[in-house]
């Protein structure tokens, strides 16, 4: 995939974002070009047509699942979900049987959304997210810029299904979005209507219990309401696509490790009439907006975003080393945890191993049982790659980390990453804290440790 992205966005001196979006889109491109058309005849109003281009220049960075055997897995899952011959349990543990032994190589087998996405599929999509932001109260605090990423998107997480889950999810959750309890304090404010929303759909979700098994998760819009053991991603995802097909205004933000101890490694977060973010703590089970585990750190927060990171774009452009990060995320540390600015100096002769110029943040992540998530990444055992830099003048200044936590600065050497720095202790006043990595598995040093995911 990461290939294919550096193909579709490496020319960008020589044509404009728009243009490449349309040449990716190869025999699709007639479909992308009649809705640009569409918003400059047909319905010419400009910000639908800003929407429209804003849609199609970022969408070479968003994938679906490629042919039928998507729609195959979908089907069998469906059917494992209606049977009500089995338990909970059974069900839960025939998706994974399914995922895994039948469907494992779904995975492998992606196309950009360019090449796919239909003039009706996503002229519905401005059409009505358009239409919610005008008309619906709870939305209409949002600026033209916010409205781009809170409610226009057409999909909140990567390959989730182009079916018309607005649709599908106001009418599976919208009885009392349409025959709402009348009071004068929340009736017709965001906060009020988003939790009317939240108890609506975690009461009709018959959810059975929480599962941490990887598989391929369910991204229809007829099968996420439908799971009896979902994760916590998948719930928070229902969530924030429940919240948009009513027109409030949501967003995804996560974590690329576990904070501490119990806190979740992604959730939703609205926007409310005042402007303020307020999120949830887990997913569809706890309040919004209550303090959000105050008690927990952690080194990053990544809001899932539909634009293209400028800076991770560049940097796929130029590594000769490319870590698979995300492409359209931003860095939102700042706003659940206390973070600093750090630079780390990198000794001459570590710089000499290095083939490129970029070095690697990882945290530190405690041991788990299962060895074949352990050696899954290309960290070293007992770290996770958090962020990236530049080398400039022997120092690598890594932005927004969290603090109290233990970190490590890794590079390219040609073969693997390798450590680069000794690791450190981010402290709770911003200072450095350098430790010998014969000590790192000290019981002392455990509390500076996060949760792998």
């Amino acid at each position: 995939m990461m290939m294919a992205l550096f193909a579709a966005f490496s020319c960008k001196s020589r044509n404009t974002e728009l243009e490449y979006a349309l040449r990716s889109a190869g025999e699709n491109r007639p479909d992308l070009e009649a809705i640009l058309e569409h918003y400059r005849t047909q319905d010419p109003v400009p910000e639908k047509l800003s929407a429209a281009v804003f849609l199609i220049k970022n969408m070479p960075a968003h994938y679906s699942y490629a042919g039928d055997s998507i729609y195959l897995y979908y089907n069998d899952a469906a059917r494992i979900l209606a049977d009500g011959s089995l338990s909970q349990e059974s069900q839960r543990d025939s998706l994974l049987h399914l995922s895994n032994a039948i469907y494992g190589n779904l995975r492998e087998n992606t196309v950009q959304d360019t090449r796919i996405v239909s003039k009706e599929y996503l002229i519905n999509n401005i059409d009505v997210s358009y239409s919610q932001w005008k008309s619906m109260p709870w939305a209409s605090q949002l600026t033209f810029e916010e409205y781009l990423e809170w409610l226009l998107p057409y999909k909140a997480v990567e390959f989730q299904e182009l079916d018309y889950w607005r649709d599908t999810l106001l009418l599976h959750f919208g009885d009392g979005f349409r025959h709402p309890i009348k009071n004068d304090v929340e009736y017709n404010t965001t906060m009020g209507v988003a939790d009317m929303i939240r108890s609506e759909v975690l009461n009709k979700v018959n959810r059975h219990g929480l599962y941490t098994a990887s598989g391929l998760p369910l991204l229809s819009s007829y099968l996420l309401p439908r799971q009896t053991f979902g994760n916590i991603p998948d719930y928070a995802l229902l969530g924030a696509l429940s919240f948009r097909s009513m027109g409030i205004p949501a967003v995804l933000d996560e974590t690329p490790v576990g904070a501490r101890y119990e806190a979740a490694t992604r959730w939703f977060v609205i926007m409310s009439d005042r402007g303020d973010e307020l999120a949830s703590e887990w997913d569809l089970a706890t309040q919004i907006g209550w303090s959000f585990f105050p008690y927990e750190r952690g080194p990053k927060v990544f809001r899932n975003t539909y634009a293209v990171d400028e800076r991770r774009l560049e940097y796929i452009k130029h590594a000769k080393y490319v870590y698979p990060f995300d492409l359209t995320v931003k860095d939102v540390t700042y706003k659940y945890f206390l973070s600093s600015d750090i630079s780390i100096s990198v000794e001459k002769h570590n710089r000499s191993r290095l083939k490129d110029s970029y070095v690697y943040i990882a945290s530190a992540i405690r041991s788990v049982q299962d060895q074949s998530f352990a050696n899954a990444g290309p960290e070293p055992d007992g770290w996770k790659i958090v962020d990236f830099a530049k080398l400039k003048r022997n120092k690598a200044v890594f932005h927004n980390m969290g603090r109290e936590v233990i970190y490590i600065v890794l590079g390219y050497d040609g073969q693997g990453l390798v450590p680069v720095s000794d690791p450190f202790i981010l402290q709770k006043d911003g200072a450095l804290q350098y430790i010998s990595i014969d000590t790192i598995h000290s019981p002392y040093l455990n509390k500076w440790f996060n949760n792998p995911v």
